[in-house]
Parts: C-alpha cells; sequence; structure tokens
C-alpha cells in the first residue's frame, strides 16, 4: 500500500478499536526493515499542547495509554488497558507497522480534532523519522449507553 507519509487523518469513534497496518518504504520503494527501530506515537490536543491525551509503544498488547481519571498526561504517565500500541515488522513482514487504539483509549479521548504523530527512531543511524502525522478526529456517538 502506497500512501503520502506526510498527512494522514485518523476518524474514530468515540468507543471504539482503531486498527491500522500500513507498510514503511524507502526512497525507492523497498520496505524498510524495522528491527533496528524503536515506534513512538501520541495524540494531542493541538501540536502546541505540552500534554497527552493518548501514547503508544511497542509494548503490545499493553503499549497504548490514555487519560484515565486524571485527564490529559505527560509522556509515560497514561493508563492503559490489555489491548492496544504498536507492532513494527508486523506479522515478520519488513516495513510492516500496525497501530491499534483500544476502545477505553478512544472512550477517555473526547470528542473532537486532534493530532498525532508516528516517529521511528533508527538506534543505527541514531536518527528520528516522523513517518506519520495528520488529525486523529473522535466522533460522538449517537446510540447511548
Amino acid at each position: 500500500m502506497s500512501l503520502d507519509l506526510s498527512n494522514y487523518d485518523f476518524y474514530v469513534h468515540k468507543g471504539d478499536t482503531l486498527r491500522y497496518d500500513f507498510i514503511y518504504r524507502d526512497s525507492s520503494g523497498t520496505p524498510v526493515d524495522l528491527t533496528s527501530y524503536v515506534g513512538r506515537m501520541q495524540i494531542r490536543r493541538s501540536p502546541y499542547y505540552s500534554n497527552l491525551l493518548a501514547e503508544l509503544n511497542e509494548g503490545f498488547p499493553e503499549g497504548c495509554y490514555g487519560r484515565g481519571l486524571s485527564g490529559d498526561f505527560s509522556a509515560g504517565e497514561g493508563i492503559t488497558g490489555t489491548t492496544g500500541g504498536l507492532v513494527l515488522n508486523y506479522e515478520s513482514t519488513n516495513g510492516k507497522i500496525h497501530i491499534e487504539v483500544d476502545a477505553q483509549t478512544t472512550g477517555s479521548i473526547p470528542a473532537g480534532k486532534h493530532n498525532y504523530d508516528l516517529d521511528l527512531y533508527d538506534s543505527v543511524n541514531d536518527t528520528r523519522t516522523t513517518v506519520l502525522r495528520g488529525r486523529f478526529e473522535v466522533l460522538p456517538n449517537t446510540i447511548k449507553g
């Protein structure tokens, strides 16, 4: 799947699980082996807002952190459920990245338009690259209860 990684918008209904897979490729179109990489995704009210609404790391299936009862939080201080996070080289496929935000986490994010970035850190070359960014819009549910 080829897509413009400079901007990709997610739309999720509040309380639904979001799952998304894509393949990260180099400039020649070859899938990148992500073995030496560390992934991190953060969702904020705006790019300028210091606190987080959600944070994902490679601790899958417990690598998705949300607001909990404390509200917006600082990096590394959120509450994790029992599912979610990032998987690099998903299904043993070079470059394949799996993103999963669990229902508990999307349920704790206020409805509205927010922003996110997905960064990869290459420990071999000591470089960080933003591979996906855009709007993370949480839609309110019509069905209640």
